[in-house]
């Protein structure tokens, strides 16, 4: 169940969502690992009153349909020897044609999406060009590299990294604290400060993408802190953000992770983006979510 990943920032941006967006797509180092967690997050799309109130359910009959891997709303799709074919996308989408037996929202998880072969990554692609009310879609790979560009920019990307830990820079470390602390505690009349403070260090688009995988570690440290659950940036990494961070309400830092998220997959999916107005947009709109 969820529950058991509060480990994760994953876990606290999902229970505080009011809006589910129509695809979702998990990079994970294993997929099997990753699993209990994505098939916990379709549950609590599905069901109304799976963590209605940050109480989970588990208890309903549609719960129990899911666990048992029998709920008709729910759509698995596996490889069918070694790619996804175009056929099963098309079943796909002639099932979820139908209307809900159920009256609650369907959900379509896609396990090892980059075997997708091309005729069925386009099929999947003009269905997502075309979002229906109340169908999401939930696509998992362990390389998103071999997925289409524009299928990716159509999902909110997470990355659920089971088994890996990454070397950071302390300057990097330092530094986006400080920056993120800035947006904090200055909001929307500290733009050009903030901006030329954030373009000394990171002037190129890589570079930013870069700041904002370490950003999206920085606030998930902020909340693992919180929660007192295990880290995996070293003890003196994790003073340095706390001591810039400082006692900032919890929620205030899922609202900025979600935001981080957001543009992350901007910036990797949109090639022609003006680097400046992206950045003003950012410091606003999280600006905005802080209030």
């Amino acid at each position: 169940m969820l529950e058991d990943y509060k480990n994760n920032s994953f876990y606290e941006y999902a229970i505080n969502l009011k809006k589910y967006y129509h695809a979702y797509l998990f990079e994970v180092d294993d997929i099997e690992k990753s699993f209990p967690l994505i098939l916990a997050f379709a549950k609590m799309i599905i069901c109304k009153h799976h963590y209605k109130d940050n109480k989970k359910c588990n208890d309903c009959n549609i719960c129990h349909l899911i666990d048992n891997n029998t709920y008709s709303d729910l759509k698995i799709i596996e490889t069918n020897g070694i790619s996804i074919k175009k056929e099963q996308i098309l079943e796909l989408q002639k099932n979820l044609s139908l209307k809900s037996t159920n009256n609650n929202n369907q959900v379509y998880i896609i396990k090892n999406a980059e075997k997708m072969n091309p005729s069925a990554s386009n099929s999947l692609l003009k269905f997502i060009e075309e979002p229906v009310d109340g169908i999401y879609g939930i696509l998992i790979t362990n390389d998103r590299s071999q997925l289409l560009d524009t299928i990716l920019s159509r999902c909110i990307l997470f990355s659920l990294e089971v088994n890996k830990e990454k070397d950071y820079q302390e300057s990097d470390i330092e530094n986006l604290s400080k920056f993120l602390s800035l947006i904090l505690k200055e909001k929307v009349e500290a733009i050009p400060y903030l901006k030329q403070e954030f373009f000394n260090y990171y002037e190129t688009r890589d570079d930013i993408i870069k700041s904002f995988n370490i950003m999206e570690v920085i606030l998930d440290c902020k909340i693992k802190f919180t929660y007192h659950a295990k880290q995996l940036l070293k003890n003196d990494f994790c003073d340095i953000i706390n001591s810039n961070l400082g006692d900032i309400d919890v929620k205030k830092i899922i609202n900025f992770l979600e935001q981080v998220v957001i543009y992350k997959n901007k910036l990797v999916n949109v090639m022609n983006l003006n680097l400046n107005l992206f950045m003003d947009k950012f410091i606003i709109d999280v600006s905005e979510v802080l209030v």
